[in-house]
């Protein structure tokens, strides 16, 4: 969809808000800041495991903590790994329960 920025001019519909913005990327070289603008904070670390009883409620924590493994700085992954190896420890466990 086309609109007009001025007469006799056309732009993308979805154009500028002529409005400054901060720089995006590294300047320096030594790497950019990582921002999450817009999104939920991550959850924290802190998961009682124990206290998580429905398997929908143990994917659903399994889903969120594998992607969070998944996307983990070095220094961050033993912590994320312990709470997904609580988490499918759990889950096998309650499975067993139930069956």
């Amino acid at each position: 969809m086309l609109r007009m920025t001025s007469y006799g001019d056309l732009g993308m519909a979805a154009g500028s808000s002529r409005t400054s913005s901060q720089r995006r990327g590294a300047t320096t070289g030594q790497g950019a800041k990582v921002r999450r603008e817009g999104l939920a904070p991550l959850p924290s670390l802190q998961v009682y495991v124990p206290a998580i009883d429905s398997l929908e409620e143990i994917c659903g924590w399994l889903g969120t903590f594998r992607e969070r493994l998944r996307l983990a700085r070095t220094e961050d992954r033993p912590n994320v790994e312990a709470v997904v190896q609580q988490l499918e420890a759990r889950y096998q466990m309650r499975r067993a329960e139930l069956s």
